[in-house]
C-alpha cells in the first residue's frame, strides 16, 4: 500500500513538470524579483528556487554561481513540506542543518529564510530565499515582505499553468526535449466510475478539453496482451513501475511507463497514477521488419503447425500482418503478437482467397498503391463458403528500397471483422442509401463505422470538401480536412460525441470558387445499439452560404441601430408634435421605472418625466425645428433620484428623445476619475499603482499624469501596466527605498525626504509620498505616489 507522502509526491511532482519551467532561460520579471530582495533585505544571497526530484534547481539568483544543488543537501526540501516561512536565525544553531556541508563549507550559509511556492493546486513545488553568510534576527516586517515577493511568483506561475492548459498542439520538437518532465498523471474519482486526466495524458490520448473519461474506456487502452498485466499491477498499488503499450485511435503504438498509488487509507478507493511517456508513435521502430529485406528474414521451423495458414489463421486471427509482393503472394505472415515476419516456403496468392467480386477491387488498389507509393485502404472478404463471410479491412503500406532487381511488395495490415450477420455488414458497407439520401436531401453525408473503422462519404460531401474517393477513405483523413477548414480539432469533437452519446453541430467557412467564401454546417449524430453501446457516427454538410450573407446583411444593420441605442441611449421614447408620448421602449421603462403596460393610450410627456423644464424643453424644440437635432440637456428626475440627459432628433410628424443616465458621472464615483481632473493641473509628479497583495494581475502602473514625461523623458503610454520597481530602485539610496517597500507591503501612508538620480551623476533633492486608497468604481485597493521635486 502507498504512503501519502509518496502520493503526495508524486501529484507535487506531476504539477511542477507541467509548468515546463525547469532548466529555462533566464525571465526578466523573476530576476527583478531576487534583485529587489537582494538590496531590499541588504543579504548575501537571495534565489527563486523550484524542488525537483533530486535536485535544486535556481531559477533566478543572486551571490552564486551554480545552477542546481542535490535536494538532500538542500534546506528548501524541508521548506516545502510545511505552509509556513521557514525562518533560520543561526544554522549553526539549528540541529538539522549544523552539520550540512553547505553551511560548514562554501556557501557558508549562516541566517535562512525561505517562503514555500504553491501552485494553482496547493502543493508546494518552490521557495522564495533569503540567505546571509552572517547569523542575523529576520524580523516580523521582513518575514512579511518576503511572502509578499513569494507571491508575486504564485502569480507569475498562475498565468504559466493557465497557458499551458490553453494550448492543445503538441510540439514534438519540444516532446523530445522534455527529458524527466514529460509525465502525465490519472486519478480515478470517489465512486470509481470515471478517471481524472492531466493535460498531458489527454495530449497523448489525442484529447482537448476531456479532463474527464469513463473508467471502462480507460482500463481498455492498453492492447489485449498488455491489458491483463496492467489490471494486476493497478490493484497492487504498490508504487512499482510497469510498462504497457496502448493504440490510439489513429492505430499508432506509444508505450507507457506507470506507477500506480493508493491514498493510504482503507476506506478510500481511490488509485492514483503517475504515467511516462517512453516511445512516441512511429511505424519504424515498432516494426523495424517492415522496411527490411524479405530475403533477410527466418524461415519457419519444419514443426511449426501450419494448419492455421493461410485461411484458418485469417479466419481465426482478429488482427495482424501479411507481406504481399507486386503479384498479391504471401510471402510473410505474423500475428498480432509476434515480433517478426515468417519467410514462407510454398507461396499462395491472397486474391485467391477472396470473393470473386472484391478480387478485382483489390488487384486494383493495390496496383494503385503499388504505383504511386504512397498507403491505401481496401475491404475484402475472404470465401470461406460458410454463411457469414469475413470482411477484412486491409492496411497496404508499400516497402521502400526496392530497385529493379527487388520487385515491389506491401505489407498488408488487416483487421477482420468475424461473425457479423450479413444486414449490419451490408448497413457497413452498402453506400446506396447514403447516395440517396444525400441526392434526395442534397446534402453531403458520411457514415463512420467504430468496430470496423469503414468511413463512406457521398459524391456531395466529396466535392463539398475538394477530395476524391481514393484521398477521403479514413476518419482520420476527414477529421484532418475539417481541422483544416474550421481552425479547430475535429478529431476531438468526433471522439467527444461518441463518449456523450449526443450529437454535435459546426460550422465552418472556406474559399469557393474565384475566391468567393462559402459557409457550411456540419452535423454529427452517434449511432447508438439497442444496449446502448456507440456504433458509429452519422454526418451531414449543407452550404448555409446565402443564410449566412442574409444573417450577416441583417446583423448589420442591427448592430448598427444597437450602436446608437446602447452607447449613445439608455432608453428611447418617441412624442407627437402635441407632445403625447406615442412609444417607449423597454430600456427607457426600466430607467424611469413605468409599469410595461402603461403606454395603452397616449400620455403627455410631463407625466412620464414630470420633473421635466417646460421651458427649457419648448427651446429646445424650437433648435430641433431648424437644424433637426438639439445638444444635450442634462435633466434631474427626482422620483427614481438619478440624472439623465436628453437629446432629441426630429422623425417625421414628431420627436425621437434618446435618454442616458449619467448619474455616475454626475457622482463622480471614481477616485480615479476625481484625480484625473486634478492632478493634470499640478506640477508634482503623480502614480497610480494596483496592490501587489490584493490582486492575481502583475503590479503595475495603472495611472500616471503629463508631469511624468517631463521628470522621466519618456512617454506615459510606455509605462501604463509596467512595474515602477524601476523608476525607484537604484535612483534613492537603499535605506529610504526599503522604507517605501515597507508602506507599499504594510498599506502604510509613508513621506520619505530623499534624493533622486535624474541622470548619472545628477541627484535632486525630493519628497516621495506614498498613500493607499481604494477605488470604489473597481473595488479594489490601490496606492498614490506623489514625487515632489525641488529645484537646487
Amino acid at each position: 500500500m502507498s504512503s501519502p507522502k509518496e502520493i503526495n509526491e508524486a501529484v507535487r511532482l506531476t504539477e511542477l513538470y507541467q509548468l515546463e519551467i525547469l532548466d529555462t532561460e533566464k525571465e526578466e520579471y523573476f530576476e527583478a524579483l531576487v534583485d529587489l530582495g537582494l538590496s531590499a533585505f541588504n543579504c548575501a544571497f537571495c534565489f527563486i528556487a523550484f524542488v525537483d526530484s533530486d535536485r535544486l534547481w535556481f531559477k533566478a539568483k543572486r551571490g552564486f554561481e551554480v545552477r542546481e544543488v542535490p535536494r538532500d543537501l538542500s534546506i528548501c526540501s524541508h521548506t516545502i513540506q510545511h505552509q509556513q516561512p521557514h525562518v533560520i536565525n543561526d544554522c549553526l544553531e539549528h540541529p538539522v542543518f549544523r552539520t550540512n556541508p553547505l553551511v560548514l563549507g562554501s556557501p557558508w550559509i549562516r541566517a535562512y529564510l525561505g517562503i514555500p511556492i504553491s501552485s494553482v493546486s496547493g502543493n508546494n513545488i518552490a521557495t522564495f530565499c533569503l540567505l546571509d553568510d552572517t547569523a542575523r534576527i529576520w524580523t516580523k516586517t521582513e518575514v512579511t515582505v518576503a511572502v509578499a515577493l513569494a507571491k508575486l511568483v504564485e502569480h507569475s506561475l498562475v498565468e504559466r499553468a493557465l497557458k499551458a492548459k490553453e494550448s492543445n498542439e503538441l510540439n514534438s520538437k519540444q516532446q523530445q526535449n522534455y527529458n524527466n518532465q514529460g509525465l502525465g498523471s490519472w486519478k480515478n474519482t470517489a465512486h470509481g466510475g470515471q478517471i481524472e486526466l492531466s493535460p498531458s495524458m489527454e495530449k497523448w490520448l489525442n484529447l482537448s478539453q476531456t479532463p474527464v473519461v469513463q473508467a471502462s474506456w480507460f482500463n481498455n487502452l492498453p492492447i489485449e496482451e498488455d491489458r491483463k498485466m496492467v489490471e494486476k499491477a493497478r490493484l497492487e498499488r504498490n508504487g512499482i513501475a510497469f510498462t504497457y503499450r496502448v493504440c490510439l485511435p489513429s492505430g499508432d503504438i506509444v508505450r507507457f511507463e506507470e506507477q500506480v498509488y493508493d491514498s493510504g487509507n482503507a476506506d478510500d478507493i481511490r488509485l492514483f497514477g503517475l504515467v511516462k511517456k517512453i516511445s512516441d508513435p512511429s511505424l519504424e521502430t515498432l516494426h523495424p521488419e517492415i522496411a527490411a529485406d524479405p530475403g533477410n528474414l527466418p524461415r519457419m521451423e519444419p514443426n511449426l503447425d501450419l494448419k492455421k495458414f493461410p485461411k484458418s489463421f485469417l479466419r481465426e486471427t482478429v488482427k495482424g500482418r501479411l507481406a504481399l509482393d507486386h503479384q498479391g503472394l504471401i510471402t510473410g505472415l505474423a500475428s498480432a503478437d509476434d515480433n517478426e515476419f515468417t519467410k514462407l516456403k510454398q507461396k499462395e496468392s491472397f486474391i485467391d482467397l477472396l470473393y470473386g467480386e472484391d478480387q478485382e477491387t483489390f488487384s486494383k488498389i493495390l496496383n494503385q498503391c503499388l504505383g504511386s507509393n504512397t498507403p491505401s485502404e481496401a475491404w475484402v472478404r475472404l470465401n470461406f463458403q460458410d454463411e457469414n463471410s469475413t470482411w477484412l479491412r486491409m492496411a497496404l503500406c508499400p516497402k521502400k528500397g526496392f530497385t529493379a532487381f527487388k520487385k515491389p511488395s506491401v505489407i498488408a495490415s488487416f483487421t477482420a471483422m468475424i461473425n457479423k450477420s450479413s444486414s449490419v455488414q451490408k448497413s457497413i458497407f452498402d453506400e446506396n442509401l447514403l447516395n440517396l439520401t444525400g441526392t434526395l436531401a442534397k446534402v453531403g453525408g458520411w457514415y463512420y463505422h467504430l468496430e470496423s473503422g469503414s468511413l463512406k462519404t457521398t459524391e456531395i460531401l466529396r466535392e463539398v470538401l475538394g477530395s476524391n474517393k481514393d484521398s477521403l477513405n479514413s476518419i482520420f483523413h476527414l477529421s484532418s480536412i475539417l481541422s483544416k477548414l474550421s481552425g479547430r480539432n475535429i478529431a476531438v469533437l468526433f471522439i467527444e460525441c461518441i463518449n456523450n452519446r449526443k450529437p454535435a453541430s459546426l460550422e465552418f467557412e472556406s474559399l469557393g470558387q474565384h475566391d468567393k467564401k462559402k459557409w457550411f454546417r456540419m452535423m454529427i449524430r452517434p449511432s447508438i445499439s439497442d444496449d446502448g453501446v456507440p456504433m458509429g457516427l452519422y454526418g451531414s454538410i449543407v452550404d448555409i452560404s446565402e443564410t449566412r450573407r442574409m444573417e450577416q446583411g441583417l446583423e448589420k444593420n442591427l448592430l448598427t441601430y444597437n450602436l446608437i441605442v446602447d452607447n449613445l441611449t439608455d432608453g428611447l421614447v418617441e412624442i407627437d408634435s402635441s407632445l403625447n408620448v406615442s412609444f417607449v421602449n423597454r430600456n427607457a421603462k426600466a430607467l424611469l421605472q413605468k409599469d410595461k403596460e402603461l403606454f395603452v393610450h397616449a400620455m403627455p410627456l410631463n407625466e412620464l418625466i414630470p420633473d421635466l423644464d417646460k421651458n427649457q424643453f419648448a427651446a429646445l424644440l424650437e433648435n430641433v425645428n431648424q437644424v433637426g437635432f438639439s445638444k444635450s440637456v442634462e435633466q434631474f428626475v427626482g422620483f427614481i433620484k438619478r440624472w439623465i440627459s436628453l437629446r432629441v432628433f426630429r422623425s417625421g410628424t414628431g420627436y425621437t428623445i434618446l435618454i442616458k443616465d449619467i448619474t455616475k458621472r454626475k457622482n463622480q464615483s471614481s477616485d480615479l476619475y476625481m484625480l484625473n481632473s486634478a492632478i493634470e493641473q499640478i506640477r508634482e509628479v503623480i502614480m497610480v499603482t494596483n496592490d501587489i497583495r490584493k490582486t492575481k494581475d502583475p503590479f503595475g502602473l495603472l495611472y500616471v499624469n503629463s508631469a511624468f514625461e517631463t521628470f522621466v523623458g519618456q512617454g506615459r503610454d510606455k509605462w501604463l501596466g509596467r512595474n515602477p520597481y524601476h523608476l525607484i530602485h537604484g535612483r534613492i539610496p537603499t535605506r529610504h527605498y526599503r522604507q517605501l517597500l515597507v508602506g507599499f507591503l504594510s498599506r502604510q501612508k509613508i513621506l520619505v525626504k530623499t534624493e533622486y538620480e535624474i541622470n548619472p551623476g545628477h541627484k535632486m533633492p525630493c519628497d516621495i509620498l506614498i498613500s493607499p486608497f481604494l477605488d470604489t468604481a473597481r473595488n479594489a485597493p490601490c496606492f498614490l505616489i506623489v514625487f515632489r521635486v525641488f529645484e537646487n
